[in-house]
């Protein structure tokens, strides 16, 4: 039986500059988040922050909701004594990071890596979580505080690949909804006045607000459109101009599949909306709808802003 994990809120000791640089460099390197509005963060003190064991069976439902494989990479912000990653390699022969402030804890966390034989699977850097480089992760996993999260949300949205998995212990991000809730019987909880956890499932949305070019092709042959998406978060609107006529829609994001719903009411009287299965790949969408025996292929390439 592995080990029970441990999760806390790091003391960070960046400065606020340090901090904002950080940012801006994930902002410029990621742009802007399909109009989410994301403003200067109130930076959170958590320079000093308890220390909360999180219990060994929320562990496990945390790496479970992430659907943790063989082939994933999982990063702990916070990772206390490392016993996330560490049940994250010895469970699913994944690979993992522990990033935490504390060198005592860093050193723990590499015996009990050796002592249940994931060493070669697993590290644990002693580091400043906003500062630190985890944008090859995979999968994340944090039990922060409120504040934290919320100043960590933008390195996740700007900085992650789309399709990263964030799962977080007790703590939302604010606005951005999760994209699943669980809540998990906790006995051997030790804070709160409920003998309970929450855990919350974020997958990184792809940036698709903006306009885009592209082809519809259909029964009665190749059309041009012009698309424009205002997105926030995982949630969009859409306009699809053709020749003719107009269409106006939603979609929805998980990770670099957009699943995009049009209505063609306006022209096409108690007719059911056109729902398209779309990949987002570097600037470019691309997927398919069909309409009974009817097939319509959308292409589409983003617009330089």
């Amino acid at each position: 039986m592995g080990p029970s994990a441990e999760g806390r809120a790091p003391k960070t000791k960046a400065t606020g500059g340090e901090r904002v640089a950080a940012l801006l460099m994930h902002v410029v390197l990621g742009g802007l988040l399909c109009g989410a509005v994301i403003g200067a963060p109130d930076f959170a003190r958590a320079d000093e922050v308890p220390y909360i064991q999180t219990p060994g069976n929320v562990v496990d439902a945390m790496l479970a909701i992430a659907e943790v494989g063989p082939k994933d990479y999982v990063v702990d912000l916070g990772s206390g004594d490392g016993r996330i990653v560490i049940a994250a390699a010895k469970q699913y022969h994944a690979r993992g990071l522990g990033i935490d402030y504390d060198r005592t804890l860093i050193a723990e966390s590499r015996a009990n890596a050796a002592r249940e034989g994931v060493s070669d699977r697993v590290r644990f850097l002693q580091q400043d979580i906003f500062l630190a480089d985890f944008r090859d992760a995979t999968v994340v996993t944090m039990y922060l505080l409120p504040e934290v999260n919320l100043e960590i949300r933008p390195l996740i949205l700007f900085g992650l690949r789309p399709g990263t998995r964030v799962v977080s212990h007790d703590w939302d991000m604010g606005d951005w909804e999760p994209d699943r809730r669980l809540v998990v019987a906790a006995p051997e909880k030790i804070v709160g006045l409920r003998k309970e956890s929450t855990i919350y499932l974020w997958v990184v949305p792809a940036r698709v607000a903006g306009y885009w070019r592209g082809t519809l092709t259909g029964p009665g042959g190749e059309e041009s459109v012009v698309i424009e998406f205002t997105q926030r978060f995982q949630n969009a609107s859409a306009t699809v101009w053709l020749r003719r006529r107009s269409l106006t829609g939603t979609a929805h994001l998980r990770g670099d599949r957009l699943s995009l719903s049009l209505d063609r009411s306006s022209w096409m009287p108690d007719s059911a909306p056109l729902r398209f299965t779309l990949q987002v790949t570097d600037g470019r969408l691309a997927g398919e709808a069909m309409d009974g025996d009817k097939r319509y292929v959308l292409r589409a390439t983003r617009l330089p802003e």
